[in-house]
Formats: structure tokens, C-alpha cells, sequence
């Protein structure tokens, strides 16, 4: 695909229509982009064909930001980053970076006009394999606006824990991009580069332990999203699904009758809880599996605030939960013969009325389920 120039002022006009998008991992290394219109009334989706694609080599998704897609691709000897608009098809390879150690986090902020992809790095321990934080962490920021890479290191900043060399990047928490801020999950913490003031800060997840480890991301599932301009941190334990909100600076009195809180250290509130229990109520057969509630099986990946519906990844399933009326409906299958379900993933994604539009002509009934992979040929695009 040809490179676009970096002004992206004309990509996205009208922004708004929520969406899910699914991505296929296959054997062979081809991958294939699902997208999925949400109903505003039901949550239930639909393929949207004229945004879905197929690629033949491998492809990998990062993160989303208003329309725009990150996506990377493997490189000679570094990964290729490329940005890219499922509307108008364009995409943008990035030129190569300057980062000779290991990137932890990656990600996109786009703000309609602009877009700048930012890359998280430090410096790996050999000794016993971790990558210890915060002295070593730094930011390689690439804008649109002037076509190149620029380095940034943040100070005073107290990120203290270790990440592992080997993670598995389908289950960390999909990087957001809110209030001018992208948001990271990194062991526990939650990393916010803040783009316009070119700033970092760090903030304590409500669920962190001491002992955080890759092990706790095998086990309890999470996803960063947003909600009236809030952003949002839901997480599954042996309890059920956990949703938190993160506080404004003015809002810190919510604690105020707590002697213990501490507003520099914690700044969540509880917004609720769904018991595993409840959810099961509403399908035994598919939220049980194997007769045990276990955690890692419940995926939370996406929240819609219009028709206030979280989206669960089950394996070989997903399921909408109404957080208003406490109803649950499958949403659609997927298949991955002989393949964990991780090697399928889902997303949310905020695409152009356009192209909520050309799709907008199949209507959903209540009930109906989408089947997935995509059986027939889609686009079949180069990167």
C-alpha cells in the first residue's frame, strides 16, 4: 500500500459510530480485520464488510484512536509501524526509529487533524531478564506534523516495578487514548503520557499486589475504556467483573470520611461490580466452562455507553452484558480449530458516520449472532 503524506486533516470528518473490530491471527501468518457495527438500541452487531480486510503476511494490531488504526509489521531488524485508515484505505509506514532496547508499550493519539505514535522503552537487566523501571524509560514520539521521530525522557517519574522480557501483548489491557492522554497498564500501574503538555505520570491500578507478575495477566483479564469523558478500568477476578473510574482532582473528596485514602496514591472509585454468579443466571452453558468459574475465560474488551452495554471475550464466544438492565445476549461466534482462543482478538474501535452508513441498511434483530471467521474472500490489502 502507498505511503500517504503525515497531514491526516481531511481523513476523518465526522467521527462518533462505535464499533468492535476482530482480528485473526492464522497459522500460515495472514490475518484478518472483522469489523462490527454496534446497534445503539440492542448492542448487537454486524459485519460491516466495507471495513473489513485480509492481509497475506503477518500483521499485527496495537492500539486505535479515533479512526485511525497502529498497526506493525515485521521489519529486517525492528519492527515496521504503520498507521492506518480502514475508511479511505490509506496508510502511513513510519520511518525507521532510533531504539536500539526493547519497546514494553506502543501507542496512538490521533486528534482529527494530527496523530502522534509514541513507543515506550528501557533498558533490559541481563543479569535476570527484567526490564527494570522508572530510571531507564524513555519515549521515541513520532508526529504527523513534522515527519520524524524526537526522544523523550521523563523525569521524576516512579514507575517501580519490573516487567518481564517475554509478555504476551494479547493479554495486556488495549492501550487507550483519552482526554489527550494515552493510558498504558503496565504490571499493575497505569503509565499516562499526557500529549499536548508532553508529560508522564503514573497511577496505582485498584487491583495491583505486591507480587504482580506475567502470571496475574494470564489469570485476570482487563481493559482500559471510556465513558462520558471518564476514563475507565475493568478488570475479572474469582469474584466476578470489576469496573472502576478514575477521579478528577476535584472529585477526591468521594473519600473524604476514609482515614486510610490517599489521593496522591489512589484515585479510583468503584462504579460496580457483576457477580459471576448473576452472569451465570443468564447463561449457565457458556459462562461455566467446565463446571468452575475461572476468570481467565472472561475477557472484558469494550464498553458502549449508548446503549450501556460491556462486550465479553468467552472462548468461542462473545457475549453483551446489559449494565442497565442486567440482560446478557451472545453477540457473535468465532472459530480457531486446534488454536487457544487468544490467537483471536477483539477490540473496540470509533470509525466515521460514513462509514457506520454504508452499512447501516442491515438491520439487527435482538438475539442475532454473527458467525466468524469470515468465510468468504474480503479485501485483500499489502502493508
Amino acid at each position: 500500500m502507498e505511503d500517504q503524506k503525515t497531514d491526516c486533516s481531511s481523513i476523518i470528518s465526522d467521527m462518533g459510530a462505535k464499533g468492535l473490530v476482530c482480528h485473526y491471527r492464522f497459522e500460515e501468518g495472514s490475518s484478518q480485520f472483522v469489523f462490527l457495527d454496534i446497534d445503539k438500541e440492542t448492542g448487537g452487531a454486524s459485519i460491516n464488510n466495507s471495513l473489513s480486510f485480509s492481509t497475506s503476511t503477518y500483521l499485527h494490531f496495537i492500539s486505535s484512536s479515533n479512526g485511525l488504526l497502529l498497526l506493525s509489521s515485521f521489519g529486517e531488524s525492528q519492527l515496521n509501524y504503520h498507521v492506518f485508515n480502514p475508511l479511505t484505505r490509506q496508510s502511513v509506514a513510519l520511518p525507521p526509529h532510533g531504539i536500539t532496547r526493547q519497546v514494553i508499550r506502543s501507542g496512538l493519539a490521533f486528534d482529527g487533524k494530527q496523530y502522534q505514535v509514541v513507543l515506550v522503552h528501557a533498558f533490559k537487566d541481563e543479569n535476570n531478564g527484567l526490564v527494570p523501571l522508572p530510571d531507564d524509560i524513555e519515549l521515541e514520539i513520532f508526529s504527523s506534523e513534522t515527519g520524524a521521530w524526537r526522544n523523550h525522557q521523563p523525569f521524576s517519574l516512579s514507575l517501580n516495578v519490573e516487567v518481564p522480557v517475554c509478555e504476551f501483548p494479547q493479554l495486556n489491557a488495549t492501550t487507550l487514548f483519552s482526554n489527550g492522554a494515552i493510558h498504558w497498564e503496565i504490571s499493575g500501574r497505569l503509565l499516562v503520557y499526557h500529549v499536548k503538555d508532553d508529560y508522564c505520570e503514573v497511577i496505582e491500578l485498584p487491583n495491583v499486589f505486591e507480587d504482580w507478575s506475567w502470571q496475574s495477566t494470564m489469570t485476570y483479564r482487563r481493559c482500559l475504556w471510556e465513558s462520558e469523558g471518564r476514563v475507565h478500568y475493568t478488570y475479572t477476578d474469582f469474584d466476578g467483573v470489576h469496573t472502576w473510574n478514575l477521579l478528577k482532582e476535584n472529585e477526591h473528596d468521594v473519600y473524604s470520611q476514609n482515614n486510610v485514602y490517599d489521593s496522591e496514591k489512589f484515585r479510583w472509585a468503584l462504579v460496580y461490580t457483576i457477580d459471576h454468579k448473576e452472569l451465570a443466571k443468564e447463561d449457565l452453558d457458556i459462562l461455566y466452562i467446565g463446571n468452575q468459574w475461572e476468570p481467565h475465560n472472561i475477557s472484558p474488551f469494550a464498553y458502549v455507553e449508548d446503549s450501556e452495554t460491556m462486550y465479553l471475550q468467552l472462548p468461542g464466544i462473545v457475549v453483551a452484558y446489559s449494565t442497565k438492565n442486567r440482560v446478557l445476549q451472545k453477540v457473535c461466534r468465532y472459530k480457531f480449530p486446534d488454536i487457544d482462543f487468544n490467537c483471536c482478538f477483539f477490540f473496540p474501535f470509533i470509525h466515521s458516520n460514513e462509514g457506520h452508513q454504508k452499512n447501516a441498511s442491515k438491520s439487527l434483530q435482538v438475539g442475532e449472532v454473527v458467525d466468524l471467521p469470515i468465510e468468504k474472500e474480503v479485501n485483500s490489502l499489502s502493508f
